[in-house]
């Protein structure tokens, strides 16, 4: 699944948000394969978006918002939606395109007041061989599942039905009811050889991670320190394990879908905070290399060291917070090719992203209680 743009009013910090994932010219010998589609190459999409923000700049929320407009969409159910609208009396309204394939991109345009949908509609548009994002979205046309004219109340569940089925995996570190878990693996999905690389290389200790003989979907990880049960994704004893290590074993299931193409859109939300940077570099490199095509992956992170890599500008988007409203900054209006360095750029504050330190800066000759 691959998405083309996001708006979003009244739903979280978002007023009148929009973030555009296409890019209009192609690069030549880019480092990311594949980031238009192979059978129209002119259809153009961002296959790696690397969201950089000061803490509480939204980029958390972009992901749970879109993992609750899939939710949504999937479920066909208001109650996943409306938790998000922050001012409750207030309109609240979201748009979003997709494509789940190569042959046909998808809108959804939804409208909600007092906490009802007032307001929905699924348009489409078929891709053809010279079509990009922009001329699809000039095709887009409403479907038409029922004739609604004579009824007083939104059918919205029977025009959600015309869309294909979605796949997505979302991580969130340090929120149980979001992160991935190891449920899935009767599926095939956790690759152990890729569980082990990873536990391995962020906690040296780790000796040996194997699935265990008596217990379905379970794990037990061998240290120098002792042994730790894993099952469903929980994890037993978890005192001898480092914070970083505890995540690996979500990186190491994202990791492992990628390269089986189990979902197709990934959303791997700051995943390495307690991981060192050189690693941090070195898995981003490797999920990018085995990110399949016609997939997408939202990464996002507050390392520096990240906008050293190879990677074309398109593929950062920074994020700021201004008077409680969440803004997308794009690096390429404010930088040109070989003008200036994207991490100068970050360091001299050019995108107006850097936190607000003057309240601890007014601490300075103060006495503290204590």
């Amino acid at each position: 699944m691959i998405i083309m743009k996001l708006e979003a009013d009244n739903f979280f910090a978002f007023k009148n948000f929009s973030l555009n994932l296409s890019y209009p010219k192609r690069i030549v010998n880019s480092t990311i394969s594949e980031e238009f589609l192979k059978n129209s190459p002119r259809f153009r999409y961002k296959k790696l978006i690397t969201l950089m923000g000061a803490n509480a700049s939204g980029k958390t929320s972009i992901g749970k918002l879109m993992m609750a407009i899939f939710n949504f969409i999937h479920k066909k159910e208001s109650s996943k939606i409306l938790p998000y609208i922050n001012k409750k009396k207030e309109k609240a309204r979201f748009l979003i395109d997709f494509l789940l394939d190569e042959k046909m991109l998808y809108r959804v345009v939804c409208e909600i007041e007092k906490e009802e949908i007032v307001f929905l509609e699924v348009y489409n548009s078929s891709i053809n061989k010279n079509d990009s994002y922009e001329s699809c979205v000039k095709k887009l046309q409403k479907i038409d599942i029922l004739d609604f004219d004579n009824e007083k109340e939104v059918n919205y569940t029977e025009k959600l039905k015309a869309i294909p089925p979605l796949g997505w995996l979302f991580t969130f570190p340090g929120d149980a009811e979001s992160n991935c878990k190891l449920i899935k693996d009767d599926i095939g999905v956790l690759d152990i050889k890729i569980l082990n690389a990873v536990l391995k290389t962020l906690d040296e200790s780790i000796i040996e991670v194997k699935k265990s003989k008596e217990m379905k979907n379970s794990y037990i990880i061998k240290s120098k320190n002792g042994e730790v049960f894993v099952q469903n994704g929980e994890i037993i004893n978890n005192s001898i394990l480092s914070s970083g290590t505890k995540v690996g074993i979500d990186i190491s299931y994202i990791i492992s879908s990628m390269k089986k193409n189990n979902h197709g859109f990934y959303y791997c939300d700051e995943s390495f905070s307690y991981i060192q940077s050189d690693v941090e570099q070195a898995i981003l490199n490797l999920m990018i290399e085995i990110l399949p095509k016609n997939s997408q992956l939202f990464f996002t992170s507050h390392n520096l060291d990240l906008l050293e890599l190879n990677l074309p500008v398109h593929s950062f988007t920074f994020l700021r917070k201004k008077k409680d409203i969440i803004e997308v900054v794009d690096p390429k209006q404010f930088i040109q090719k070989n003008d200036m360095s994207l991490r100068n750029a970050v360091k001299n504050d050019v995108f107006n992203i850097a936190p607000d330190i003057n309240s601890i800066l007014e601490l300075e000759g103060v006495k503290l209680d204590g």
